[in-house]
């Protein structure tokens, strides 16, 4: 393969799912994109640390993917999402990207025509693109051993080689009970590293006893992972803060992704794959300690409108609490004031945009809405000791 720009064109026009181009962490070019400007500022240095093939999971549960076509070029596709982009979800991917607000229509349009892809499918799908230009077939296990995503597969199959083994007496007494009661407390928590050591754990533990429930292995398989997905949905995501369309969608996604596989062994990759991402779905939307919700909600409302001259009027009127309730509560939680609290989250923008993109110092004044670049420098060296150039040239993008 040698037009690598054609490549691009291609594999839009058949999956519809934004890629680019790099040779040696240059942007060339792109497919699928609402401009031909570099579209992948923020994930890039993540997805260059992970290897090859490699996922990343933004915070608005975005996924992103590399694989490396030789020593000197890779693609990079994505986002794509399991879920409906919601209005926060396109807020954040603007403000991730530093995309000035008057593209936000544009930017709408593009997320939306995006298709649907659930965490397994994309990871699926990159693993093809590794196979297509290397002829090194990995399957999904080899392929979590050599990324750092979090998702742990080995263990995965582990576990549900145990979920999975249906005993021929239907007479014994089933044995999960508590070994579910354990994991729903555990993605009801949002703790992906506790429940990596959980499973980890049931190596080790006898093995769990399932009832029959279909007469052949692969029905039997999905009809487990079926109930299972409602179970964690409803039981755990919910109670645990996920919103309650977004993990019924997800529940609807997975059950219609399992009737479509054709092996015990897809089925059972599967279900680890839903475990954690209904795990760190409900990760991303939990209170920090200490934090009551409703000032939650305010930080939450000021990260996602860093990009737009947000006031501290603005967070209370959002807040519907009186100015004296809200300035008194983020005193006593956060000690400091909600200006303060702005102009922190500005900040870390500004210093995110200066290691990791090529932005002028005007262009990233006037994203984060500054009244003057002059403003900008004197808040960026008041707080951070030293000018924005003097951070750029000491965490440069390559450092």
């Amino acid at each position: 393969m040698k037009d690598l720009r054609g490549f691009c064109k291609l594999f839009y026009a058949s999956h519809y799912l934004p890629i680019a181009l790099y040779q040696h962490s240059d942007f060339i070019c792109s497919a699928g994109f609402y401009d031909d400007s570099d579209p992948y500022p923020f994930a890039l240095p993540k997805l260059l640390k992970l290897g090859s093939p490699a996922v990343y999971v933004s915070s608005d549960t975005g996924y992103y993917g590399l694989a490396r076509y030789d020593d000197d070029s890779f693609f990079i596709l994505g986002p794509a999402y399991s879920t409906p982009v919601t209005e926060e979800g396109i807020r954040i991917y603007i403000k991730k990207n530093a995309i000035p607000p008057g593209l936000r229509g544009d930017i709408a349009q593009f997320l939306g025509g995006i298709p649907q892809y659930t965490y397994n499918q994309f990871l699926n799908l990159l693993l093809y693109l590794h196979y297509t230009f290397t002829g090194e077939q990995l399957d999904i296990t080899e392929a979590f051993s050599i990324t750092d995503t979090g998702y742990q597969q080995l263990i995965g199959q582990h576990h549900t080689e145990k979920v999975y083994q249906a005993r021929e007496d239907r007479h014994q007494q089933h044995g999960t009970y508590h070994f579910e009661r354990q994991m729903l407390s555990l993605i009801q928590s949002g703790n992906t590293e506790e429940l990596n050591r959980f499973l980890m754990a049931s190596l080790h533990a006898a093995p769990i006893k399932e009832g029959k429930l279909a007469d052949t292995p692969l029905r039997q398989a999905k009809n487990l992972l079926i109930g299972t997905t409602a179970m964690v949905g409803k039981e755990a995501a919910i109670p645990g803060g996920m919103d309650i369309e977004q993990a019924y969608h997800l529940i609807d996604i997975y059950t219609q992704e399992c009737e479509m596989l054709q092996s015990v062994e897809a089925v059972k990759n599967l279900q680890y794959n839903m475990l954690m991402d209904f795990t760190k779905r409900v990760a991303m939307q939990k209170l920090p300690a200490g934090i009551s919700r409703e000032v939650h909600a305010c930080m939450q409302y000021i990260s996602t409108h860093v990009n737009e001259p947000v006031t501290a009027a603005d967070v209370v009127a959002f807040s519907g609490k009186s100015r004296a309730y809200l300035f008194k509560k983020f005193r006593q939680e956060l000690e400091i004031t909600i200006g303060a609290y702005i102009t922190e989250c500005k900040l870390r923008e500004a210093r995110s945009l200066l290691r990791y993109t090529d932005k002028s110092l005007g262009e990233i004044s006037s994203y984060l809405c500054f009244s003057s670049q002059s403003y900008f420098q004197n808040v960026f060296k008041r707080h951070s000791g030293m000018t924005p150039l003097e951070y750029r040239q000491t965490y440069a993008r390559n450092d």
